[in-house]
């Protein structure tokens, strides 16, 4: 991954900022799952980004809990289990319901196009089985969802729910070991209801229809994990 260009008018970054995006986007795109062990040079040789600034960033990534790093075990990307699933989850309807009240009064007419486009975007993946398909599908849908939060106008909120989306995409896994179109057409249809809410501005839909959405998420998630009673695994 080569090292992420300064956009016009964005602060200066250090490397170790750099680094954490860096890290995050690797699991927020399914690039390193959890259970993977890894190390640092790795993750400087794939982030394009020197040992000492990865360094720090796992370290802080270790904080938040998205990283564990056990010596020569190397770092590994956190498994979650059945309750931390159900914390992921209640934090993320919260999040979501104070970030759609916000969104529908703050939101500029270019966060509103770029939603719009994300959700025909997830249409264009939702109906395509395979991997770069499935992996296309996840980046437009962590965008949509970061999308709205950040209409908000809320940086602190939008930072806190980067990290709940972090842990909703190593949760996510479990759902994705076989396609089925019609919960693709149910998920894409949510999706849509949403973007006509925040086109709409009415809070009380957008909130309603972002809530319908992580409930049937979160209904067969948890009934995945539950069935397992083990913490979430690849194998």
């Amino acid at each position: 991954m080569a090292k992420a260009a300064k956009r016009l008018g964005e602060p200066e970054r250090s490397a170790t900022d750099h680094a954490y995006n860096g890290i995050i986007e690797l699991v927020l795109h399914h690039a390193l799952r959890p259970g993977e062990r890894t190390s640092l040079n790795l993750l400087a040789d794939r982030l394009d980004i020197g040992r000492t600034p990865v360094k720090e960033a796992v370290t802080r990534l270790q904080t938040e809990g998205l990283l564990s790093v056990a010596g020569r075990s190397g770092t590994m990307v956190n498994i979650v289990d059945l309750k931390q699933a159900e914390d992921v989850f209640a934090l993320r309807k919260v999040l979501e319901d104070f970030a759609a009240e916000e969104a529908v009064k703050r939101a500029t007419d270019e966060q509103i196009a770029n939603v719009k486009r994300l959700a025909q975007e997830m249409r264009r993946y939702s109906f395509r089985d395979g991997l770069q398909s499935t992996a296309n599908f996840l980046r437009a849908n962590t965008q949509f969802h970061s999308h709205i939060v950040a209409a908000s106008g809320n940086e602190l909120l939008l930072r806190v729910y980067t990290q709940v989306q972090m842990q909703m995409q190593i949760v996510t896994y479990v759902v994705w070991h076989d396609y089925d179109p019609r919960a693709a057409e149910r998920r894409q249809a949510e999706h849509e209801e949403i973007a006509d809410a925040l086109v709409q501005r009415d809070g009380k839909k957008l909130k309603a229809a972002l809530r319908a959405h992580a409930q049937a998420a979160e209904k067969i998630i948890l009934a995945k994990l539950s069935a397992r009673q083990r913490p979430l695994s690849l194998v």
